[in-house]
């Protein structure tokens, strides 16, 4: 699954899972069992969602760092000839 679309759709299980809470909140009350099993769901979601972020930004970081790299190693040559 690509990263973006894996973001958006976790974006949209965690809306769809957050809208799904409040109303069993409403409903059911915040200390009912099923309240309290769909806001760890949540907390599944978002920490899934927070771990695709960080990947995204560490896999950001490492190819800007190849790319220095090798630029670096291009300027050396030229300035070594």
């Amino acid at each position: 699954m690509g990263r973006l679309f894996k973001q958006k759709w976790l974006l949209l299980k965690i809306n769809h899972k957050r809208s799904e809470m409040v109303s069993m909140g409403v409903n059911l009350g915040l200390c009912a069992e099923e309240t309290i099993k769909c806001s760890q769901q949540l907390d599944q979601l978002l920490n899934d969602y927070e771990k695709c972020i960080n990947n995204s930004e560490s896999q950001s970081l490492h190819e800007s760092s190849s790319e220095l790299g090798q630029y670096i190693k291009s300027l050396l040559k030229r300035t070594a000839s």
